[in-house]
């Protein structure tokens, strides 16, 4: 769960800054131990995600990066894709809740912050 955000937050940073002259920001992750549960939070300077996106993305098959598929067929087949397949945030919502926690997503389009939140 805590790789799908991380990497979600290092591909938004990575998107938003990459035609910049400006250093990309550091992706931040906070982890807080209660007495009741642990709380980690990771909060990134990647854009964030536009109002209308927030409802689907929990939705399988959906997602804001392009489709993996399309990308292998401009002859970039070095690597592993990992991201575009539309699993990452439902599964891991799923996990938490499974596991007695939850995940939030709180984005700010614009101000180019976001923090996803994963309680249990």
């Amino acid at each position: 769960m805590v790789f799908e955000l991380v990497k979600n937050s290092l591909r938004a940073v990575q998107e938003c800054f990459m035609n910049s002259d400006k250093n990309a920001p550091p992706v931040r992750i906070i982890v807080a131990d209660g007495i009741e549960d642990v709380t980690i939070k990771i909060s990134d300077e990647g854009g964030g995600i536009p109002r209308s996106g927030l409802p689907k993305i929990f939705t399988y098959l959906y997602s804001t990066a392009k489709n993996p598929l399309e990308e292998n067929d401009e002859g970039s087949s070095d690597g592993v894709i990992m991201v575009g397949y539309g699993y990452g945030l439902p599964i891991s919502r799923l996990y938490a809740r499974y596991f007695g926690g939850d995940l939030q997503i709180i984005s700010m389009e614009g101000y180019v912050y976001k923090s996803q939140v994963l309680q249990s």
